[in-house]
């Protein structure tokens, strides 16, 4: 009930309905309004203590209640396991249907794939860092480092920023940014995407002297990408990362950096040049609220000029 009238006061047609509320029903469910309700359930890992069969048997029953519940059919419904991963697992593909349904997200319109990988093409516990860098953006050069499927670009143009440049390692999720631009009327050559390993695409840009006015850096915790001549840590690399993308920040530049490393703690004693201020709980939504470790976010900038 709580949820129901958040959902209808904010207009709010993409969210997590429930997260594991219950201990002996260890899954969350995410709703999708597209043409039809399309809904994601992913199902926690069960701790080794846990009778496999019984736990079978509360996924077949809480699979029915969803259906009769929500008054949808077998095709509406996806299923995933949730496992610890590392590195690239969480972008591996589960299927190859290709179907992509068109989503909105308050003022943008966005493709989701429910069959094919683990996560969507929509992270909603970011729904609020999207918003808040489209209320940022309006006349800003926006860079999207890490983008993956470009959503926050999507945010920063329709709140008027006049240039964007969207990077990710990825060609599939370059792709997938480029139909999303596509999807909203976003074909100017002020919108540039570039498929690239963004750790060495940024040593470049910094040689190159470009500056922007508003940067978003969600990076992986961590990546072994073959396209990558070393591995990635959050934890131990966030700190050199961070000085290196200031340095493409105008002196009043604003960078918004998150992550979803549990164990995330900020190394502000390597980080002496810049202001930096915890802005956490003011993006996580509604319907992330029992899972407040969900991300960290940031928002730094030249010391001096906060």
């Amino acid at each position: 009930r709580r949820l129901a009238s958040w959902v209808r006061r904010e207009k709010v047609s993409c969210y997590r309905l429930y997260d594991a509320d219950l201990p002996e029903y260890a899954l969350a469910i995410d709703l999708y309004q597209g043409d039809k309700l399309w809904v994601n359930v992913q199902e926690y890992q069960a701790p080794a203590s846990i009778d496999p069969a019984k736990a079978a048997q509360r996924l077949r029953d809480a699979l029915h209640s969803i259906k009769a519940v929500l008054e949808i059919e077998n095709s509406q419904l996806f299923l995933k396991q949730r496992r610890k991963q590392k590195g690239s697992a969480q972008y591996e593909r589960y299927d190859q249907k290709e179907q992509f349904h068109t989503v909105v997200e308050e003022p943008v319109k966005c493709l989701v794939n429910l069959s094919d990988y683990l996560d969507s093409g929509l992270f909603l516990d970011h729904r609020l860092t999207r918003k808040m860098i489209g209320e940022m953006s309006r006349g800003k050069r926006f860079l999207n480092l890490f983008a993956y499927t470009g959503v926050a670009t999507l945010h920063a143009v329709a709140g008027g920023a006049s240039e964007t440049l969207t990077i990710d390692m990825s060609n599939t999720y370059i792709e997938w940014a480029k139909r999303n631009m596509e999807l909203n009327g976003l074909t100017s050559k002020q919108h540039q995407l570039i498929q690239a390993n963004c750790l060495e695409w940024i040593k470049q840009e910094i040689k190159q002297g470009t500056k922007y006015d508003l940067i978003f850096l969600d990076p992986p915790s961590f990546s072994n990408s073959k396209r990558m001549e070393q591995t990635f840590d959050v934890l131990r690399d966030h700190a050199a990362l961070l000085n290196e993308v200031s340095q493409l920040l105008h002196d009043d530049g604003i960078l918004i950096f998150s992550n979803n490393n549990r164990k995330f703690k900020m190394d502000h004693g390597a980080l002496p040049t810049l202001a930096i201020t915890d802005i956490t709980a003011q993006t996580i939504p509604e319907d992330f609220k029992r899972n407040q470790k969900i991300h960290n976010c940031w928002r730094i900038t030249h010391k001096g000029t906060a």
